[in-house]
Parts: structure tokens; sequence; C-alpha cells
């Protein structure tokens, strides 16, 4: 239950205008332990659509139709009291939403950080089933398989966002100043120079571009219906999005690097009888790079991905929740390491999970999940002109190295891991 910290109503000093407003404290606090794949067992909150966060809210009556809006939401990690913000991730500031707005007859209009089109269309949607380990969701980056690319930005910098809803129906836009990027400062993993042997320092990118000669803005839109007849409920949406605002530079995506994708779309589908519900999406997401410098360590010039999720959810009782869920994810990556050395790769996997929630209340679930990542292919072959490069080659050290770096991520999420977690919200 949210707390309403102040509600007063404001006169002006004409005693002509009459405005009631208030600030509302709310978040969600979600800790698991956790094993996954290899690694040994942790505690920690979770991230991604049920990530533990503290905002404040607040909403100004104008009259006729029209309120003033705000929001600051800041994500935390509650088993070490740290925010997520910054270089080394540990600095707190309200990285999830922070914006103003204005809500009319017409639609809302919000202006500064918030999720774009993808997030909105999906988890907005209440699409898809999964909590903790188990969440994959269809283009964003998400958990096991999904943390190896995350392509398509959540969330945007310096944008102007519009929605309306009216009745099942909800749609909106999206679009930023030139070149700001989706993330907040992050920092990447070692880089390796043109030659593929002569290590760079740890890049870190900024906050954005905002505004540098050649950026580009990110822009997108989504729109999705929901209904109901009887026992039946149904559901659909479709979103697209171009993150212009990246400046990626590493050989190969790794964890939490910037959003790349050019060119993005995603549709899903929904559809309930009584306690069951099942869920389908898919997405693809077209890269390029071909603007970065390689000098600089933007190896990877173009790739093009696919993803497949379907979900099946049931309430066994009004207070015990089962699902299962199967994803696919697919992606061909063209590199490009020196002058007249380039690659090719792909990276696909397959991503099982089960999961049991029991609701104590209203604000309050314990859950539990099991998941797989399997059938992972994770290659690269380079060629110089058309003649291959053996490995025995120190050239060849720029597909070692993409292929180290998704390793070292799916190292942790491959084969099978287990969550027991809590989550209350207030």
């Amino acid at each position: 239950m949210k707390k309403t910290l102040i509600a007063l109503g404001l006169m002006s000093a004409f005693g002509a205008v009459h405005a009631e407003s208030s600030v509302t404290l709310y978040g969600n606090i979600n800790v698991a332990v956790t094993k996954k794949g290899s690694a040994g067992v942790t505690l920690k909150g979770q991230e991604y659509r049920y990530a533990s966060h503290i905002g404040f809210t607040g909403k100004e009556d104008l009259g006729s139709g029209y309120a003033a809006i705000f929001k600051l939401e800041a994500e935390l990690e509650p088993d070490t009291g740290s925010g997520v913000y910054g270089a080394d991730k540990k600095q707190f500031g309200f990285n999830r939403h922070s914006y103003v707005g204005l809500v009319t007859p017409y639609g809302a209009f919000r202006f500064g950080r918030s999720t774009t089109p993808f997030v909105n269309m999906w988890i907005g949607g209440n699409f898809g089933e999964g909590r903790g380990i188990g969440e994959f969701t269809a283009g964003l980056a998400g958990t096991g398989l999904r943390t190896t690319q995350p392509e398509v930005g959540a969330r945007w910098n310096n944008a102007m966002f519009y929605d309306v809803k009216k009745g099942g129906f909800a749609a909106g836009l999206a679009v930023t100043t030139k070149g700001s990027q989706s993330l907040v400062p992050t920092r990447l993993a070692t880089l390796y120079a043109a030659d593929g042997v002569t290590p760079l320092a740890p890049a870190t990118s900024s906050v954005d571009n905002e505004g540098v000669s050649g950026t580009k803005p990110a822009y997108g839109a989504y729109a999705r219906y929901e209904a109901k007849s009887g026992m039946w409920g149904y559901k659909v949406g479709a979103a697209y999005q171009v993150d212009n605002g990246s400046s990626y530079a590493a050989s190969s995506n790794s964890k939490n690097a910037p959003a790349e994708s050019k060119n993005a779309w995603l549709v899903g589908t929904g559809l309930s009888y009584g306690s069951a519900t099942l869920s389908a999406a898919y997405a693809q997401s077209k890269i390029d790079n071909t603007d970065l410098s390689v000098a600089a360590g933007a190896r990877l010039r173009t790739g093009k991905s696919k993803t497949l999720f379907v979900s099946l959810g049931y309430d066994v009782t009004p207070s015990d929740h089962v699902y299962a869920s199967y994803g696919r994810y697919k992606r061909h990556n063209v590199y490009q390491f020196a002058t007249g050395l380039v690659g090719e790769g792909d990276i696909a996997g397959s991503q099982y999970s089960v999961g049991y929630e029991h609701r104590l209340s209203k604000r309050t679930v314990i859950y539990a999940n099991v998941r797989k990542v399997a059938n992972i292919t994770n290659s690269c072959s380079a060629t110089v002109g058309t003649t291959p490069v053996p490995a025995t080659s120190p050239y060849y050290r720029g597909c070692g190295v993409a292929i180290a770096t998704v390793n070292s991520v799916l190292d942790t999420e491959k084969g099978w891991s287990y969550d027991l977690g809590i989550s209350h919200k207030f």
C-alpha cells in the first residue's frame, strides 16, 4: 500500500486558483538466494522487471482535465544497501525514472528519463511470465541467456514521451535529443587495439553525447490492446524503436553494455481463460556500428538478432501461481578487427524456466525458480580477404576476444540455476 506523504491544497496569492497536490513514496524490495550455473550461492537483489527500487511520484490537479506530474525512481541493491548508478555501479541516483510532465485530455507528455517503447509495450502490458532468474524478455536485457546481448535500450535520457490510454487501448511515442544514450555510465570489459593483441584500459561510457555533431536522436512507438469477454481475455501489442544514441566500443557486447540496436521491432500476444494465461512474442533487432571507429575498439560492425518467447501461467489458488517459459535467442555478428581483417560469428541459445509464486498478501510474494540455459552456440571465424586466419595467428585473437567476452557472462549463466526469494512492495 502506497503511503501519501503530502496532501495539501494550494491557494494562489490572488485567491483565484486552488489545486490539489500530493506526493507518494513507493518502492519494491526483492532479494533472493541464488545459485547460477558454475558460480557459488549468492544473496542478491533481483534485476529488470522486479528490480528493487524506491521512488517518489507526485501529481497536482490543475483542473479541466489537466494535471502536472513527476516521478523520481532509483534502483538499489538491498543486499548491500548501495545504488546501481555510475561507472562502479554502486552510486545512488534516479536511474529508472526521472521526469516531469503534463497530463491533458489528449494524453500525457513527460520530459526527462523513462522507459522506452519496447518496455512500455511488453512490461507495461504485463506480457509474459517469470520472476527472478526465470525472467526472459523479448529483445531487452534479461536474466540468463539475455544478459549476453542486451541490444535494445530499456530507458532513454533527454527524451520526450507521449502516452495515451482509452479503455483497453494504450499507445505512445518517444524521441530523444541527438546523441542521448539509453544507459547510465557503464564500465566495459578490457578492449584490445587494432592488432588484436595490445590490451587497452577498460572504457567507461559517458552518460550521453547530447548535442554532439553527427549524432542522431533515438525514437520509437508502441501500441497495445486488451479486452475480456466472459472467461476469455486477450491482448496484442507491437513496438518499434531506434537506439541511435549508442557509443558502443567493444569487440562484442557484454553485460550492461550500452544499447546498440539501430532498428528493432517486437510483437506480442496474450490469451487467458479463467486462471490460465498464455503469452508469446517475437522480436528482431538490427545492429549497425559502421559509423564508429575500429581503431577505437568498435569491432562489432553489424549484426541481426532474433528472439522468440512463449510462457504459460496458471493460478492454482488465489494465492498460488505457477508458470513455465521458453526463450530462444540467435544473433549473427560481423566483425572488423583491423584493415582487411574481418570475422563472422553466431551467438545462440535456449532458456527453459519453471517457477512458483505464493502471495502472502497483496504486497508480499515468496517465489522459487529453476532455469536451464542450453543449446549454446558462440562462434567466430576470421579472414583476411578470402583467406581464413589460422588459430595460431596473432590476429586471430580478435575472434578469441569476441568469444571470450560472451563466455565471461555465459560461464555463470549456462546450465542449471535456482533461486528462492521474497519481494515486498510498499
